[in-house]
């Protein structure tokens, strides 16, 4: 036996099987074990004569095998090759999750006999990838509880003077009923009326944005109640918001509708901010919005000094913002993520001669 025939015999083979530590397995058409190498029996902490010649089920587990494992197996015995992840309960408490490969492995007749199955230790990975999801969850859930904070201060600014409005009719009232001058009354009843559902429809604006709630959302309503929060800074800053979408256009979402209030605040309030800065008389904000097939778009410009080229580049960037202040540069980065990654949608940014428009575009069913 030549050196190559030796290097290349079944015995050594089996040996650098043995080294790798990918956990390696031949599984019969009965879901035998047939052959395992030195990962997978440390994994389970059993010996050979242990798993080879024994169900899987009796080794992965009866409620795994059936849900988990008999699936994936059955696919491959049809002739496809088969990848998935997950976690493993192994003996001694010891946990991995596992990148899974099933390979169909064939006679000289092209008859499929079993399957070799191998798998990869991915823990370190998944635990990183599993961080990173929850520290972005944290960052928009962050982020949104700042907008909802400045809401609320918004329109706690906004109610002190028609509480105060209020009162003075109340007190007004009181004085009439003594004078008995029921005239005046009824007008003054009027105006608080007036007065109290305005505060309603603030208060419900805020809940909504707030909520779980999921189903079909009519857009325009959704953007009239994200202007109604942002009324305060939109009049303080002297600017025009105006509405251009029809009453029929809804997106059906499985998802938290407040998800689509939290984006359009986000480009509406990223618009009051960029005209605030622009020195023009007329500041106008301009929300329109089509169907197209399967989709809906929904237009958000504003007539400002626009972008430096720079900017535009970097505007989804974490961290970046016009602004030269600390903790700002979020807001858009995490817009864009939950409207990519979570409801299936894009955003694109139309640079005009004046001011800057945000095409936000949404599938008509978010699943």
């Amino acid at each position: 036996m030549n050196q190559f025939t030796e290097y290349t015999s079944k015995a050594h083979l089996f040996n650098l099987v043995d080294q790798t530590d990918n956990m390696l397995s031949f599984v019969d058409l009965n879901y035998i074990y047939r052959a395992v190498n030195q990962a997978y029996v440390k994994a389970f902490n059993r010996s050979y004569g242990e798993i080879v010649g024994h169900h899987v089920e009796s080794i992965a587990g009866t409620e795994f095998f059936q849900n988990i494992i008999k699936p994936y197996l059955d696919q491959a015995f049809l002739g496809g090759d088969v990848s998935y992840e997950s976690w493993f309960d192994f003996n001694e408490g010891n946990r991995a999750y596992l990148l899974v490969r099933y390979h169909p492995v064939y006679d000289d007749e092209r008859n499929i006999i079993g399957v070799v199955v191998s798998g990869t230790d991915i823990t370190e990975r998944k635990k990183f990838e599993d961080e990173k999801a929850l520290q972005d969850k944290l960052f928009i859930e962050q982020a949104r509880m700042a907008q909802l904070g400045e809401m609320v201060a918004f329109v706690a600014h906004q109610w002190r003077r028609p509480l105060h409005t209020l009162s003075t009719y109340l007190l007004r009232i009181r004085r009439r009923l003594a004078e008995q001058s029921c005239g005046y009354i009824d007008d003054e009843l009027g105006r608080s009326e007036e007065i109290l559902e305005h505060l309603s429809h603030s208060l419900e604006s805020l809940y909504h944005f707030h909520s779980d709630k999921a189903g079909v959302v009519k857009v325009k309503i959704s953007v009239e109640e994200v202007k109604r929060l942002l009324e305060p800074h939109l009049n303080a800053a002297n600017i025009t918001l105006e509405i251009d979408i029809s009453a029929e256009m809804t997106i059906d979402t499985k998802v938290p509708s407040s998800r689509l209030l939290h984006l359009f605040s986000v480009f509406i309030e990223n618009a009051i901010e960029a005209l605030e800065k622009a020195d023009r008389i007329d500041k106008k904000i301009t929300l329109s919005g089509w169907e197209d097939g399967e989709k809906v778009s929904v237009d958000i410009y504003d007539n400002g000094d626009g972008m430096t080229h720079e900017q535009a580049r970097k505007i989804f960037e974490a961290g970046v913002s016009t602004k030269n202040e600390a903790g700002h540069g979020y807001g858009l980065y995490f817009a864009r993520k939950i409207l990519t990654e979570q409801l299936g949608g894009s955003v694109e940014l139309i640079q005009n001669e004046a001011g800057a428009c945000f095409r936000l575009t949404f599938p008509k069913r978010i699943a």
